[in-house]
């Protein structure tokens, strides 16, 4: 893009109307041009930022619902033991002494059964859980290393932009003053044709 420097530089030395209507042309072009990428670099962190605020979401949904399990078995084992608590007192009163070595037994047989299934039921939430946390870092980083590829190849392609249109802008004034030059001649030529015919 030209510097205001320059741009300031030609309206102080060229103040033809022709010179100020180029200069307003290229310097609203340059201005919309500089606007357009602004745009487009806010509209990349408005994506990239709720791209991130997704994934947070879904991590602290999956740790809710981590929590929730956890929850739900602290209830459940809360609920056994005042179940086995319960049948331990009515067989107390009943004063069963060899079924209640049998019944400890059994509830410790239970107990470790109960745990193995729920290490079994537990396992592929966790590894999936696992696997989805590190695919979403995995799309997060190839996001992020996107949107800077993207924008340093924009800055290599913007110096041309920048380069081209500081060129069209001195051959436009160019093909003014051209165009202005050869108007004078004309108009030069129209009335000196004029006088001599007079």
């Amino acid at each position: 893009m030209a510097k205001k420097n320059e741009t300031i530089e030609v309206t102080e030395t060229n103040t033809n109307p022709t010179d100020l209507f180029v200069n307003t042309l290229w310097d609203q072009y340059e201005q919309s041009l500089a606007r357009f990428r602004k745009l487009r670099e806010t509209q990349e962190d408005a994506f990239l930022n709720s791209f991130k605020e997704v994934l947070k979401f879904n991590k602290e949904y999956r740790s809710s619902i981590g929590s929730l399990y956890q929850q739900t078995r602290k209830t459940n084992l809360e609920l056994a033991k005042g179940v086995v608590s319960n049948i331990n007192n009515r067989e107390e009163k009943v004063e069963v002494a060899p079924k209640l070595r049998d019944f400890d037994e059994v509830t410790n047989q239970l107990k470790e059964v109960t745990q193995q299934v729920e290490k079994l039921a537990i396992t592929p939430v966790k590894s999936t859980f696992t696997f989805i946390d590190q695919l979403e870092q995995s799309l997060e980083k190839n996001a992020e290393s996107y949107l800077t590829y993207s924008r340093e190849r924009r800055k290599a392609w913007q110096q041309v932009t920048d380069e081209y249109v500081k060129q069209a802008r001195k051959t436009n004034h160019e093909a003014v003053g051209f165009v202005r030059e050869k108007s004078k001649e004309l108009v030069k030529a129209a009335k000196s044709e004029e006088l001599v015919n007079s």
